[in-house]
C-alpha cells in the first residue's frame, strides 16, 4: 500500500469554505480504483489530506483530481499544495 499526503495552504479566514470543498473531493477520492482509506483534517491554516492506495500507481493516478481541488480552492489558498507519496508502514483501521 502506498500513503499520499497532500497540504492545501489556506487564508485564515476561508476555513469554512475549504472544509466543504475537502468534504467534496473525500467523496471523490472514495470512488476511486485502488482506495483504501482517506482522512482530511485542519490544523490551522493548512487543510491536510492523507489517502492510503493499494499501488503506487494508483496513488499517482490522483493527481489530477488534486489539480482539480487546487483550481477549485483558488482564492482560499496562500500557496502551492505540496505532496508526498511513501510506502505505507501500517495501515491499522479498527
Amino acid at each position: 500500500m502506498y500513503t499520499r499526503r497532500t497540504t492545501f495552504p489556506i487564508k485564515p479566514d476561508a476555513s469554512d469554505q475549504a472544509n466543504e470543498i475537502a468534504q467534496t473531493y473525500g467523496k471523490i477520492l472514495h470512488s476511486l480504483p485502488g482506495h483504501v482509506s482517506t482522512v482530511m483534517f485542519q490544523d490551522g491554516d493548512t487543510v491536510n489530506s492523507i489517502t492510503t492506495w493499494d499501488t503506487e500507481e494508483h496513488a499517482e493516478a490522483v493527481q489530477s483530481i488534486r489539480d482539480d481541488a487546487q483550481r477549485d480552492m483558488g482564492d482560499l489558498l496562500t500557496g502551492a499544495p505540496s505532496t508526498t507519496i511513501v510506502e505505507t508502514v501500517v495501515h491499522d483501521v479498527s
